[in-house]
């Protein structure tokens, strides 16, 4: 990286636009990779949820904590963009997760990525 790098200056990596087959592998990485019916019930569950977002037109930002003090570091939190139906009513989700999304207090978590476009399927 140089020295003027936006990464160095942010402290965190860049977010990226995911496509449909890294959001799954995300939710899987993060909920659990085993084939229990409950993983699958979660899995199932939550595509289930971001799908309803998509299909009112909004985006999903993935967030990751990076506080390597923390001992959740590298959880994942998923929140919808866009609409004023969204949890973050913004056409660009913020680098910061805010505070109360979810009911938590959030500054540990960094958006890593979005997605915007065909429903998920698994």
């Amino acid at each position: 990286m140089r020295m003027n790098d936006p990464q160095l200056e942010r402290g965190y990596e860049m977010a990226k636009e995911f496509s449909a087959e890294e959001v799954i592998a995300t939710l899987r990485e993060w909920g659990g990779t085993d084939d229990s019916p409950e993983a699958f019930a979660w899995l199932w569950e939550t595509t289930k949820k971001m799908n309803m977002w998509l299909q009112r037109g909004d985006g999903i930002a993935i967030y990751e904590n990076q506080d390597l003090c923390h001992s959740e570091l590298g959880d994942k939190k998923f929140t919808s963009f866009g609409s004023t139906d969204a949890q973050l009513v913004a056409s660009t989700p913020p680098e910061i997760l805010p505070d109360g999304v979810g009911g938590t207090i959030n500054w540990r978590y960094t958006l890593i990525g979005t997605y915007k476009g065909d429903p998920l399927s698994i």
